[in-house]
């Protein structure tokens, strides 16, 4: 027996089958990528935002960073200052130097001031202003930070020029 199937073959009709299988196929695709395809591109924008957002705070620590090296660099002399314990009879030789007849005097502080370590008032005699002036340009070398606070009230007596004033010292 002889086989006749290919015979009855119709080629338009397996064309129209073919073509609508390939665009069954299509259409399922795209109804199911399109969806899939708008979240990936609703993801990406957000990505690309998040990124330039990530990539703006990278550049202003970077900034942010330098700057405060900088200033770490500037100012390497007075941090050194803060981290050191002061001592006072240290600093009592220190002022030996400077002035005569030295009194110091612990001042109760008031207000808990960031860093204020102690307040003292100083009280001497010296024998010329520029002494008072020597002092302050020596002690931005000093050991500890230390800020001359008001009032300075310089009188004149017998035995040389007296001498009050306060002195803050800060400390970590």
């Amino acid at each position: 027996m002889k086989d006749k199937s290919l015979e009855e073959l119709n080629i338009v009709r397996i064309l129209i089958l073919a073509l609508s299988f390939i665009s069954i196929c299509t259409a399922l695709i795209l109804f199911l990528l399109l969806p899939v395809l708008k979240d990936y591109e609703q993801i990406n924008l957000r990505e690309n935002s998040q990124i330039g957002t990530v990539n703006s705070f990278k550049i202003d620590l970077k900034s942010s960073e330098d700057k405060v090296t900088h200033l770490q660099n500037i100012n390497k002399k007075n941090l050194d200052q803060f981290q050191q314990k002061f001592d006072e009879k240290k600093f009592n030789q220190f002022l030996k130097y400077y002035f005569k007849n030295i009194k110091i005097t612990n001042i109760k502080l008031q207000s808990q001031e960031e860093y204020l370590y102690k307040k003292l008032k100083i009280e001497g005699l010296m024998d010329n202003p520029k002494n008072f002036y020597n002092f302050i340009d020596a002690l931005k070398d000093y050991d500890n930070l230390i800020k001359i606070s008001y009032p300075i009230v310089l009188k004149a007596t017998p035995k040389g020029i007296a001498i009050n004033f306060y002195i803050e010292i800060y400390s970590d």
